[in-house]
């Protein structure tokens, strides 16, 4: 029950005049320490939340940057097997190479494509705050 609703019973089924202005009375009481308290309350709650969140967030981008990298280390294996393979003479070549060089090289593709996305990702997240500062 909100209290528009509390304040319209109070009125029709409270007969004593006296009784009536006290319990109005302590309805603008409660009300003023809800009001009080609530902007101190989501302020507090708004700041441990932005610096927790801003924590995890360059934790996560931390992880993924890493991540990324070991993408482009393994998966330069692909274009390094795709080398060696033209490089062996062809009586040599064994024909089941291309599975592991085509997997190989999409892990490099995949990791450089993400790596790229994260840098341009914190150049952004970096132009964004010195906006919000400004």
């Amino acid at each position: 029950m909100d209290d528009r609703e509390l304040i319209k019973r109070i009125m029709e089924e409270v007969k004593d005049e006296k009784l009536r202005e006290e319990l109005l009375a302590l309805v603008v009481e409660k009300n003023k320490k809800r009001e009080e308290e609530r902007p101190i309350d989501y302020l507090a709650r708004q700041e441990i939340l932005g610096g927790a969140t801003e924590g995890v967030s360059k934790v996560g981008w931390w992880i993924m940057y890493i991540i990324s990298i070991v993408f482009i280390l393994v998966g330069s294996l692909g274009p390094l097997g795709l080398l060696g393979y033209f490089l062996t003479p062809a009586e040599e070549r064994d024909r089941n190479a291309w599975v592991f060089i085509f997997f190989f090289s999409i892990l490099f593709m995949i990791g450089i494509a993400w790596f790229f996305t994260l840098r341009s990702g914190k150049k952004e997240y970096e132009r964004f705050k010195h906006k919000s500062v400004n």
